[in-house]
Protein backbone atom coordinates (compact mmCIF):
# COMPACT_ATOMS: atom_id res chain seq x y z
CA UNK A 1 0.00 0.00 0.00
CA UNK A 2 1.47 3.39 -1.09
CA UNK A 3 1.32 5.97 1.79
CA UNK A 4 1.93 9.25 -0.63
CA UNK A 5 -0.09 10.73 -2.84
CA UNK A 6 -0.26 8.67 -6.48
CA UNK A 7 -1.96 8.06 -9.26
CA UNK A 8 -1.73 4.26 -9.55
CA UNK A 9 -4.06 2.09 -11.29
CA UNK A 10 -2.37 -0.77 -10.99
CA UNK A 11 -3.61 -3.37 -8.44
CA UNK A 12 -4.87 -0.83 -6.27
CA UNK A 13 -7.28 -2.08 -3.33
CA UNK A 14 -10.18 0.02 -1.99
CA UNK A 15 -11.72 -0.91 1.02
CA UNK A 16 -12.28 -4.58 0.54
CA UNK A 17 -9.79 -7.14 -0.97
CA UNK A 18 -12.13 -8.08 -3.86
CA UNK A 19 -12.34 -4.02 -5.12
CA UNK A 20 -9.58 -3.60 -6.63
CA UNK A 21 -8.29 -1.25 -9.79
CA UNK A 22 -6.29 -3.24 -12.42
CA UNK A 23 -7.27 -1.56 -15.52
CA UNK A 24 -9.13 2.00 -17.31
CA UNK A 25 -12.29 0.36 -16.74
CA UNK A 26 -12.26 -0.91 -13.43
CA UNK A 27 -10.68 2.93 -12.35
CA UNK A 28 -13.59 4.69 -13.87
CA UNK A 29 -16.44 2.36 -12.50
CA UNK A 30 -14.53 2.56 -9.23
CA UNK A 31 -14.67 6.58 -9.49
CA UNK A 32 -17.89 6.67 -10.48
CA UNK A 33 -18.68 4.57 -7.68
CA UNK A 34 -16.92 6.56 -5.11
CA UNK A 35 -18.89 9.91 -6.44
CA UNK A 36 -22.16 8.44 -5.98
CA UNK A 37 -21.17 7.17 -2.52
CA UNK A 38 -19.95 10.79 -1.47
CA UNK A 39 -23.16 12.22 -3.12
CA UNK A 40 -25.05 9.67 -1.17
CA UNK A 41 -23.61 10.52 2.36
CA UNK A 42 -24.62 14.20 1.66
CA UNK A 43 -28.11 12.82 0.38
CA UNK A 44 -28.50 10.89 3.80
CA UNK A 45 -27.53 13.72 5.93
CA UNK A 46 -29.67 15.67 4.79
CA UNK A 47 -33.15 12.93 5.15
CA UNK A 48 -31.79 12.38 8.71
CA UNK A 49 -31.95 15.82 9.84
CA UNK A 50 -35.05 16.67 8.14
CA UNK A 51 -36.57 13.62 10.03
CA UNK A 52 -35.12 14.78 12.96
CA UNK A 53 -36.63 18.47 12.34
CA UNK A 54 -40.36 17.05 11.70
CA UNK A 55 -39.55 14.59 14.81
CA UNK A 56 -38.89 16.76 17.28
CA UNK A 57 -41.25 19.36 16.54
CA UNK A 58 -43.62 15.96 16.62
CA UNK A 59 -42.87 15.72 20.22
CA UNK A 60 -43.25 19.15 21.33
CA UNK A 61 -40.27 19.70 22.78
CA UNK A 62 -38.16 22.99 22.09
CA UNK A 63 -34.05 21.23 22.63
CA UNK A 64 -32.96 25.02 22.66
CA UNK A 65 -34.89 26.80 25.60
CA UNK A 66 -34.23 23.39 27.61
CA UNK A 67 -30.73 23.91 27.24
CA UNK A 68 -30.88 28.10 27.84
CA UNK A 69 -33.54 26.36 31.10
CA UNK A 70 -30.55 24.26 31.97
CA UNK A 71 -32.49 21.36 31.59
CA UNK A 72 -30.86 18.40 30.26
CA UNK A 73 -32.20 17.50 26.93
CA UNK A 74 -31.60 13.76 27.11
CA UNK A 75 -34.81 14.40 29.88
CA UNK A 76 -36.78 16.08 27.93
CA UNK A 77 -40.21 14.48 26.40
CA UNK A 78 -37.93 13.07 23.20
CA UNK A 79 -38.97 9.63 24.42
CA UNK A 80 -36.37 6.48 24.60
CA UNK A 81 -37.64 5.12 20.85
CA UNK A 82 -36.63 8.73 19.59
CA UNK A 83 -33.49 8.81 21.28
CA UNK A 84 -32.40 5.07 20.08
CA UNK A 85 -33.32 6.05 16.78
CA UNK A 86 -31.56 9.17 16.62
CA UNK A 87 -28.36 7.28 17.92
CA UNK A 88 -28.70 4.55 15.43
CA UNK A 89 -28.19 6.83 12.32
CA UNK A 90 -26.12 8.44 13.83
CA UNK A 91 -23.67 5.44 14.18
CA UNK A 92 -24.80 4.46 10.62
CA UNK A 93 -23.68 7.63 9.72
CA UNK A 94 -20.12 7.60 11.10
CA UNK A 95 -19.57 4.20 9.93
CA UNK A 96 -20.50 5.72 6.13
CA UNK A 97 -18.41 8.32 6.95
CA UNK A 98 -15.13 6.16 8.23
CA UNK A 99 -15.58 4.25 5.25
CA UNK A 100 -15.13 7.47 2.68
CA UNK A 101 -12.45 8.56 4.76
CA UNK A 102 -10.68 5.07 4.34
CA UNK A 103 -11.04 5.20 0.46
CA UNK A 104 -9.52 9.06 1.35
CA UNK A 105 -6.67 7.37 3.03
CA UNK A 106 -5.79 5.04 0.03
CA UNK A 107 -3.75 8.23 -1.37
CA UNK A 108 -5.12 7.57 -4.93
CA UNK A 109 -5.89 10.90 -6.10
CA UNK A 110 -7.85 9.55 -9.02
CA UNK A 111 -10.38 8.19 -5.59
CA UNK A 112 -9.78 11.50 -3.93
CA UNK A 113 -10.94 13.54 -6.12
CA UNK A 114 -13.99 11.45 -6.60
CA UNK A 115 -14.77 11.56 -2.97
CA UNK A 116 -14.43 15.33 -3.12
CA UNK A 117 -16.27 15.61 -6.11
CA UNK A 118 -19.54 13.43 -4.79
CA UNK A 119 -19.13 15.64 -1.22
CA UNK A 120 -19.54 18.69 -3.38
CA UNK A 121 -22.28 17.94 -5.61
CA UNK A 122 -24.30 16.34 -3.05
CA UNK A 123 -24.04 19.19 -0.86
CA UNK A 124 -24.95 21.61 -3.33
CA UNK A 125 -27.96 19.67 -4.11
CA UNK A 126 -29.13 18.88 -0.46
CA UNK A 127 -27.72 21.49 1.61
CA UNK A 128 -29.55 23.37 3.97
CA UNK A 129 -29.56 26.82 3.64
CA UNK A 130 -29.83 28.00 7.34
CA UNK A 131 -26.98 29.25 9.90
CA UNK A 132 -24.51 26.25 10.92
CA UNK A 133 -25.92 24.24 8.43
CA UNK A 134 -22.23 24.07 6.59
CA UNK A 135 -19.68 21.11 8.73
CA UNK A 136 -16.67 20.78 8.97
CA UNK A 137 -14.11 19.01 7.49
CA UNK A 138 -14.20 15.93 10.01
CA UNK A 139 -14.90 11.96 9.58
CA UNK A 140 -18.46 13.03 10.97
Amino acid sequence: MNMSLNWSTDNVCVLFDFWRINSLTSLLLTCATVFLLGYFYEYLRAKIHGWQVIAVSRSGTNLLADSANNTNPRDTALGTRLRWRRAVYYGLMVAYSYSLMLIFMTYNGYLIIAVIGGAIAGHYSYSIDEPGSVRGANCH
